[in-house]
């Protein structure tokens, strides 16, 4: 059975995982998954965070930051917890962070600040970026390339073309259960198109169940449905691919202590 792979963004500290998140965590390691982000989205979710990655910072990683669906609420003492969390050894990442014009495309600039602010916290502390990107990718891209810092591009929503400009400058393209979805053609095309050493895997729970178990609350213990997936798509093993997918994390995450 494999037992090495990885889910690079999992929101198990959301409301959606408190009533069972032991169980929750005990599935993921039956399941082989033994390396996990835990990406939080508000100070109280990241504190928590940090003191269970703690006991075990070998297979739990934590970020945070201000997701641009939220750019209304920063507030100068908001933006001034962040940086304080940020600071912490705990805290691993910055984000997940980035643009989303889907639901807030009258916040443009105003999101575009917050994700630049955001950048330069990373750099300041020297630690890598999870971004957030939803029909915004070329405003992503762009601000990507002229604040360049170490990263990765979360639930990869674009096309191909583009992955592979990201992958150019560096970042790593993580793909979830959208790749399993009947429409994911675009996602396949990812996964086909970009060098597999930028390739890596996630789960977005408790969102975007993959397909056996689409429509239901997603869970780090789901993560092989998605290797398959990958699998399949490059004509290779599920074993070949999770190890892959193990020695990019594993690079991404040398790549952060090593700069430290």
């Amino acid at each position: 059975m494999i037992q090495n792979y990885i889910d690079t963004h999992a929101h198990i500290y959301s409301l959606e995982f408190h009533d069972d998140f032991d169980a929750v965590i005990a599935r993921a390691h039956d399941a082989g998954v033994y390396r996990m982000m835990i990406v939080t989205t508000d100070e109280e979710e990241a504190l928590q965070a940090i003191e269970f990655a703690k006991k075990d910072p070998v297979h739990y990683q934590v970020a945070y930051g201000i997701h641009p669906e939220y750019v209304k609420d920063a507030t100068s003492e908001k933006l001034r917890k962040l940086e304080e969390i940020i600071s912490k050894k705990g805290i691993t990442a910055v984000g997940e962070i980035g643009m989303d014009l889907y639901y807030e495309s009258d916040t443009r600039e105003a999101q575009k600040e917050l994700f630049i602010y955001q950048i330069e916290l990373a750099k300041k502390y020297n630690k890598p970026i999870l971004v957030h990107s939803r029909d915004a990718m070329q405003e992503t891209y762009d601000i990507m390339k002229e604040h360049h810092v170490r990263g990765l591009l979360h639930c990869f929503s674009g096309s191909a073309e583009m992955a592979v400009e990201f992958t150019k400058l560096g970042y790593y393209i993580a793909l979830g259960g959208a790749a399993t979805f009947k429409n994911a053609r675009h996602a396949l095309e990812v996964c086909k198109a970009v060098d597999m050493k930028y390739l890596l895997s996630e789960t977005d729970c408790p969102y975007m169940a993959p397909v056996p178990v689409r429509g239901t609350r997603n869970e780090p213990c789901n993560i092989p449905y998605i290797v398959d997936v990958l699998a399949k798509t490059r004509d290779i093993s599920v074993e070949e691919m999770a190890n892959t997918i193990d020695e990019n994390y594993k690079r991404f995450l040398k790549e952060i202590n090593e700069s430290n």
